[in-house]
């Protein structure tokens, strides 16, 4: 029997998001990833601890693009999609992992979003089992995104990516102490006042 495969209905949905709550970030610092690549390598570190710099901590945590812009990462909205998708409510997380990719040409995969400069937290973290210590953050207070997702539309029409949208906004959120954590930071909803464009 031929089998009869229709092409694949690609189509570039641009929209643009925009914060319904602060966005905190918390970008892993190269010195950070040397102290883990030390560690695997077997080099100890010295018994004196370095001390704190809160800029330089704040400013490390913080995403930027290749041309220093603030931004999000793009696998990061892609993860809050995923974790809104369910069967529960028609759409299962496997479709949305194969039917959206968000395109991105910074060389960080990082998208820039439009905000004013971020303010500094000190936010009072456990680490491992009873000890905690203070970490230096940026939080965005407004902010937008535009995004630009290439759709497979005949798994996912547009009016249910921009319901997606939505729905991952309201419950998962975006980067760190969102409402997928348990917190309510990170939260967002497609900009009513931006056209949802199709390409």
């Amino acid at each position: 029997m031929a089998i009869t495969l229709k092409p694949i209905k690609q189509e570039n949905v641009v929209f643009t998001i925009r914060g319904t709550s602060p966005l905190i970030q918390h970008q892993w610092s190269e010195k950070a990833k040397k102290m883990i690549r030390d560690k695997k390598a077997g080099i100890k570190r010295g018994a004196q601890r370095e001390p704190c710099d809160p800029e330089q901590e704040f400013r490390d945590a913080t995403y930027l693009t290749d041309g220093g812009e603030y931004a999000i990462p793009a696998m990061a909205f892609k993860a809050s999609l995923i974790g809104a998708a369910h069967k529960d409510i028609g759409i299962e997380k496997t479709l949305v992992r194969k039917s959206i990719f968000i395109k991105c040409t910074d060389g960080n995969g990082n998208l820039p979003i439009e905000c004013e400069d971020p303010i500094m937290r000190e936010d009072y973290v456990r680490v491992g089992v009873g000890s905690a210590d203070l970490r230096y953050r940026p939080e965005f207070r407004d902010w937008t995104c535009e995004i630009t997702a290439l759709v497979d539309t005949d798994n996912l029409p547009v009016d249910a990516l921009i319901n997606l949208v939505n729905r991952a906004g309201f419950g998962v959120g975006l980067c760190e102490m969102r409402p997928e954590k348990g917190k309510d930071f990170g939260r967002y909803e497609i900009d009513p006042t931006q056209p949802v464009e199709i390409a």
